[in-house]
């Protein structure tokens, strides 16, 4: 993969050789194999590279055709690349020849801007048509790879990564107060709400699934790609037809990621998703006579388990049976030593470009990033998307879907089969069933004085004046955030968070630049677009029946993960149990640090203050888990501090 860079004076004059350095510079920080740049006339193209696969090795970039007067930089893996060597004309003779970069050119030169519906991958390009003025940029359907623009007086900056584009401004762009208003108010893990807006004003990002074209100095985003309502339903004649049309997308998706120059690692939970990814890539490796690379976060040695007996923190048992299966496993135990929410919070900042609310689960995800890097990997797989694709299927989103369409005797016999399944009395799960069909609406007036006084702001720091001034508490409602009483999703419901553009754009963000800084590519094919697209296609029988969850990854992964796993109902594992007690230790000294932030004036114009120095009194010297959520909420406060304290560095 590649951090791309560039700009494009549409005014015709040339770009200055000191701006090319400042932007190459601001690369400096990642671990990158080379970077080459081409500045012609008005245009500047750059491309940091990673050699991934072993086409990468031979590619071009950026690259100028004289011919048709066109310039391309890519951040590309191509997936189908056999496909298009049919749709393109292109001899079989000639496929290790033929870089990714170059079949998204061709693909542009014969489809223009559809080029996108024929290509799979992960990937985002720039194309300038110098004929024809006009600059051409996509991003791939699930936006695996960041993409920041800017325009602005006929000057048209582009990059994966956004400091690049600091150096194409006439002066230091102004923090977004807005985004950072929905940043402190959105709950948990959540950055962002608006997906095309960035943390800097005039710096924005194309969200996933969108072209962008810039021809007579208008700008038109277009969206290409919507399966929620280009899918057509798949009708086969049996669950086994199914499964094997299942098999057959997914081991394509997991095959065709493990294109590589070294070796393939997979971020191994004992769950089914990433267990079924590490499943298929060892069987696929094997016959290559080739291994995988194993990595799974586990807690401190310390550890002191308070979870309920359906949650686990150290999920090793069940990754040990999958090793136990494959001998061509070499399993790695993530303990990441010395590590917990407050630490690299620096590094953190500078590698993201932004503060960031990842409390529980940034530093073991980098560990493993950063492991796997170390052990020669330049692939590290993932289930990440699986909940919403290969695993999805709950059980009360498809009793509303049958509810609606007024199956009734389905619904008897979905709640008789999950009672028999978990040992549940009938009454139990038939009232909750009850509770959660209830119109929405009518809940809501029902229970409006109960939920009149909620503090919806309670435990996020936002200044009070910013809650004001960006009316939050009507944004963040309307946009499903913080509903009272809870708000119950069915199955096509649940189908549209596969491609909500604001998750898929946060897991891009931290995929993308840790990547860039550990020299390696995260790749998920969970998240594959053929596989996305098949999963939606099914009916809702095939994820969950007679009470049985996630009922079709279950049946089709028979023989191919570990029973222990695949039929595993009970417990579910809970990665970053011990986050709180890894803090415990060092707590006195962030406390003191927190005591010291809480008096700096720069950041009370978006902290409220007062809050925050309440919850870390009541929080006191001590924490554990009871305590999580204000201690959630002093951390983020404490990270957006040192941000700022960053920001103020940046000279205009």
């Amino acid at each position: 993969m590649s951090a791309i860079f560039g700009v494009i004076n549409l005014n015709g004059d040339g770009v200055s050789k000191n701006l090319e350095d400042k932007m190459v510079d601001r690369l400096n920080i990642y671990k990158l194999d080379s970077i080459k740049v081409l500045n012609r006339k008005n245009a500047l193209f750059g491309c940091g590279f990673q050699y991934i696969t072993p086409e990468s090795i031979n590619e071009i970039l950026p690259y100028y055709e004289e011919c048709s007067g066109i310039t391309i930089t890519a951040d590309a893996i191509i997936d189908n690349r056999i496909q298009l060597f049919d749709l393109l004309d292109i001899p079989k003779d000639l496929k290790h020849d033929i870089t990714d970069s170059q079949l998204i050119l061709r693909s542009y030169k014969k489809w223009g801007r559809d080029c996108t519906k024929y290509l799979i991958g992960d990937f985002s390009f720039v194309i300038w048509d110098e004929a024809n003025k006009s600059i051409f940029c996509a991003r791939d359907h699930v936006g695996k790879r960041t993409f920041y623009y800017y325009y602005s007086n006929n000057i048209f900056a582009f990059s994966t990564l956004i400091m690049p584009i600091y150096e194409a401004l006439d002066k230091k762009p102004d923090l977004n107060e807005k985004w950072i208003s929905d940043f402190l108010s959105l709950p948990l893990a959540i950055h962002e709400m608006e997906n095309k807006e960035t943390l800097y004003n005039d710096i924005f990002q194309l969200p996933p699934a969108s072209t962008l074209l810039l021809k007579n100095n208008q700008i038109c985003i277009n969206k290409y790609w919507n399966p929620l309502e280009e899918v057509k339903p798949l009708k086969l004649k049996s669950d086994k037809e199914y499964e094997e049309a299942f098999n057959k997308i997914f081991f394509e998706a997991v095959s065709c990621r493990l294109r590589c120059t070294n070796e393939v690692g997979v971020m191994l939970s004992g769950g089914l998703d990433s267990g079924s990814v590490a499943c298929i890539a060892a069987k696929q490796l094997n016959a290559k006579n080739k291994r995988l690379k194993a990595f799974s976060s586990v807690p401190i040695a310390e550890y002191k388990d308070y979870l309920p007996k359906d949650l686990i923190a150290d999920e090793s048992e069940y990754v040990k049976s999958i090793v136990d299966m494959y001998n061509n496993i070499d399993l790695t135990y993530c303990r990441s030593e010395n590590k917990n929410s407050a630490t690299d919070i620096d590094f953190f900042i500078n590698i993201l470009e932004q503060p960031h609310k990842l409390i529980e689960n940034l530093f073991w995800y980098n560990q493993i990033v950063k492991s796997a890097s170390e052990s020669g990997c330049k692939v590290l797989l993932n289930g990440q998307g699986g909940n919403m694709t290969i695993s999805s299927g709950y059980f009360m989103a498809n009793i509303l879907t049958m509810l609606k369409k007024a199956k009734i005797i389905k619904v008897i016999k979905e709640i008789n089969g999950y009672s028999k399944l978990y040992n549940a009395p009938k009454k139990y799960i038939t009232n909750a069933v009850i509770r959660a069909a209830i119109p929405y609406n009518f809940k809501k007036l029902v229970r409006k004085k109960t939920y009149k006084n909620i503090d919806v702001f309670k435990m996020t720091p936002v200044n009070k004046n910013l809650i004001k001034k960006w009316d939050l508490e009507k944004r963040l409602k309307g946009r499903g955030f913080y509903n009272y009483p809870i708000k119950h999703s069915d199955s096509n419901q649940m189908k549209k968070y596969i491609v909500d553009p604001i998750a898929l754009s946060q897991i891009a963000l931290i995929e993308t630049k840790l990547s860039l800084a550990h020299g390696i590519v995260t790749r998920d094919p969970t998240n594959d677009k053929r596989v996305i697209e098949f999963c939606i296609s099914l009916p809702d029988e095939q994820y969950v029946r007679y009470g049985k969850e996630r009922f079709l990854i279950r049946r089709a992964m028979k023989n191919i993960l570990p029973d222990k796993i695949r039929l595993n109902y009970e417990k579910r594992g809970r990665q970053s149990a011990d986050w709180v007690q890894r803090l415990q230790p060092y707590w006195q000294t962030i406390y003191n640090k927190l005591e010291k932030t809480l008096k700096d004036d720069s950041i009370s114009n978006y902290i409220d203050i007062d809050k925050v120095k309440k919850q870390l009194e009541s929080v006191g010297n001590c924490i554990n888990e009871e305590s999580a959520q204000n201690v959630r909420m002093l951390l983020v406060t404490f990270i957006f501090s040192q941000f700022i304290n960053e920001y103020s560095k940046i000279s205009s």
